[in-house]
């Protein structure tokens, strides 16, 4: 299994590439009213794909390392069924059926999505000499910041919806405070802050929905 990894570690440059190109070609065919509704069921499989490559960059993945990420998939996964269920944490919103199976309304890949952002903010911090609370309030910043973007451009392709597509600052305040939680998590929490694909996802995802943003305003 390591002689497996440390190859797919050597091929570095060339996933980092191939991800960049997944980014364009889904911006491309979201925007291409031929190929959207072929782009829109590659969504899933997208953040799948990118998910898995995320953790398998992580240098030295200890038991701690496997508890964070299952204790972050299932908080996000938790705290988006109540948000749902229940209105009173985001908002009223409710999940279209782009991002794939749903479990109690809410697709299965919003887990993954709030560890991938958790662990690819974290990481963008790393190197700083801060202290660890500083470095987690920087990196939930940087996932609202994200969220801001990725709104309008959710509900244009059918991520999920608010009431009267109207969204409100109860979700930004909210999302600030489950990202905050969970990027001290990452801080505190012992195993080696150490993977070379996860910052440059998260921009990645930063230029991808900027991109997205200004294609809409555009139209």
């Amino acid at each position: 299994m390591k002689t497996l990894l440390a190859r797919l570690h050597s091929y570095e440059p060339i996933i980092r590439l191939i991800l960049a190109l997944m980014y364009i070609t889904g911006l491309v065919g979201l925007h291409m009213s031929a190929s959207e509704d072929v782009f829109r069921l590659l969504v899933p499989f997208h953040l799948i794909t990118t998910g898995v490559l995320l953790l398998l960059f992580q240098e030295s993945p200890t038991r701690s390392f496997w508890l964070f990420c299952l204790s972050i998939f299932l908080m996000g996964y938790g705290v988006e069924v109540a948000g749902v269920h229940t209105g009173v944490i985001f908002g009223e919103y409710w999940y279209g059926a782009t991002l794939g199976l749903k479990v109690f309304e809410v697709p299965l890949t919003i887990g993954l999505n709030w560890l991938v952002l958790t662990i690819g903010a974290g990481m963008l911090w790393q190197e700083r000499p801060l202290p660890r609370a500083v470095r987690a309030t920087l990196a939930a910043a940087c996932m609202v910041f994200l969220d801001v973007l990725l709104e309008p451009v959710a509900i244009r392709f059918d991520f999920w919806h608010w009431k009267n597509e109207q969204i409100p600052l109860q979700n930004f305040l909210a999302w600030a405070l489950v990202a905050w939680v969970f990027c001290l998590l990452f801080e505190f929490v012992r195993f080696p802050k150490m993977n070379r694909l996860a910052a440059y996802l998260f921009v990645l995802q930063v230029l991808f929905f900027a991109t997205h943003r200004l294609l809409l305003l555009l139209q």
